[in-house]
């Protein structure tokens, strides 16, 4: 699943991978997508996601976390949502944990090759 065109075709709102080189204006989104390979003994052709959106804003009441909630939810996607306050960037980040999803590849995706 390509989680950036996910993200933005359902919430209208920006996303990267990882991290932004260059810190841009608050509010900003960033997505991290931990992958555990599992499989058969021949063949890792089923990969667990565990997705985290973090949403970095100045604030609490910003109306693109209501957005991603509401896109989340639509989608009857389980999350578990934390919030912490970044002293040293003076800035909120929300994190979002989203449910592990399964995706299973067959050999000729390219997997094991």
């Amino acid at each position: 699943m390509d989680i950036k065109k996910w993200f933005e075709d359902g919430t209208g709102l920006k996303i990267k991978e990882l991290r932004y080189l260059k810190m841009p204006p608050l509010p900003y989104n960033i997505y991290i997508d931990d992958q555990n390979y599992r499989g058969s003994d021949q063949l890792n052709n089923i990969i667990e996601h565990n997705v985290t959106i973090e949403h970095y804003s100045k604030d609490l009441k910003n109306s693109n976390e209501l957005e991603i909630e509401n896109f989340l939810n639509k989608n009857s996607i389980h999350f578990e949502k934390n919030r912490e306050w970044l002293q040293d960037e003076n800035m909120f980040v929300t994190l979002y944990e989203l449910e592990t999803y399964i995706e299973k590849r067959r050999k000729e995706s390219g997997l094991n090759e």
